[in-house]
């Protein structure tokens, strides 16, 4: 992954790339055309591997299943290895994707997130339930709001909802009132 993250960053450069590893060897291989725009790279993972990559070698991290307290640790973490590495610049587009039941109660809310979550993960709903708001788009705004303060700067929902335009609104209505805090 070190050696694709690497070949990857310079080929979107546009610039002819020769790279030797342990796993590639490319000669003068260019992405023509050349992207208008910046292309971000979030490295995603549990893993301290993954976020010390982040660090290393990408613009921010992509976490799952992670507290507010570990998801600033993670933050803190892929700057330290930014600033080990020398990178003059700390990774700063860290994301935190995350499972959401979002209904008119609790109860509707988690009656739609439950059962997607376990027959997607073949896990009981318990086992991830702590990670995983539910309830209206308050409820769920409210209990994303610590990792804003963490260090989150977007996050990636996977809405459960009773219909789809309830589960569209609702995301909506999540991002609103995040917008506000």
């Amino acid at each position: 992954m070190n050696e694709c993250l690497t070949i990857v960053r310079q080929l979107l450069t546009g610039t002819a790339v020769t790279f030797h590893g342990k796993f590639f060897d490319i000669d003068e291989t260019v992405i023509a055309p050349a992207s208008a725009a910046a292309i971000p790279i979030i490295i995603g993972g549990r893993s301290d591997a993954a976020i010390r990559r982040a660090g290393r070698l990408g613009d921010g991290w992509l976490g799952i299943w992670a507290s507010p307290r570990r998801f600033a640790d993670a933050v803190a973490m892929a700057a330290h290895e930014a600033a080990r590495t020398g990178r003059p610049d700390p990774p700063a587009r860290h994301g935190m994707q995350v499972w959401c039941g979002l209904a008119d109660s609790k109860e509707a809310a988690r009656d739609c997130l439950a059962p997607a979550m376990q027959a997607f993960y073949q896990l009981p709903f318990e086992r991830f339930e702590r990670y995983c708001p539910y309830g209206t788009a308050a409820d769920v705004a409210e209990f994303l709001t610590p990792y804003l303060d963490a260090g989150c700067t977007e996050f990636n929902l996977i809405p459960q909802s009773p219909d789809h335009d309830q589960a569209m609104a609702g995301t909506a209505a999540v991002k609103r009132l995040l917008a506000r805090t």
